[in-house]
Parts: C-alpha cells; structure tokens; sequence
C-alpha cells in the first residue's frame, strides 16, 4: 500500500510539472479543455483555471482515495485493488491532462472555425 501511495503522489507531481510547463509554453489567450468524461461535457477554462484545476483535481482523488483505500472502509478489499485503484485514476487523470495541454497548445478545435 505504500508503494501504492507513493506512485499516486508521484502522478500527482507530475501532475503540476505539466501544469507549470504549461504556464510557460502556452499563449496567454490558450484555452484549456476540462471535461466529464465527454466531448459533449466539455468545458474550455481559460488558460490559468485549467492549469489549476487538472493537478486540482488529480490530489483532490489522491486524497480521497488513498484516504479510503488506508482506512477500515477497504479491509475487505483485495489487496490488488487497494494497491492499483490510487495510482491508476490519479494516471488515468494525468492522461486526461496532458491530452488537454496538447490541445490547448494546437489551438482548440471550436476556436479555429
């Protein structure tokens, strides 16, 4: 479960190295993709609240779940589901980060019409 943590929180990391990365390479006017799990739900935050939100939300779900996965609420759960779901949501969110920062660096679609 440790290693579990630590990996989640390397994610989380890497999560506001984008952020920060982003913050230097994109124009100011770049508008950032935020979602809810579909294009349809699709929200382009401006340049400063998207940078905030993606690594917002990857520790808010590292929080949440690695709380729940250490406390008494998962004794019944296997220990592979306790040492994969932190890390693998925090990863699928990372992935949902840089896929958004790559957007917004091409320039949104519904911008470019």
């Amino acid at each position: 479960m440790v290693a579990s943590l630590i990996v989640g929180g390397v994610f989380v990391l890497a999560m506001v190295v984008a952020s920060v990365r982003g913050a230097v390479v994109l124009p100011a006017d770049a508008r950032i993709p935020v979602h809810a799990g579909s294009v349809e739900r699709c929200y382009l935050a401006p340049k400063r609240a998207g940078l905030v939100i993606w690594p917002g939300a990857g520790a808010l779900a590292f929080g949440l779940l690695g709380g729940l996965v250490a406390s008494s609420l998962a004794d019944g759960w296997t220990a592979s589901v306790r040492d994969v779901l932190t890390p693998a949501v925090v990863g699928v969110l990372l992935a949902f980060q840089v896929g958004a920062l790559v957007i917004a660096r091409r320039g949104s679609p519904r911008r470019s019409l």
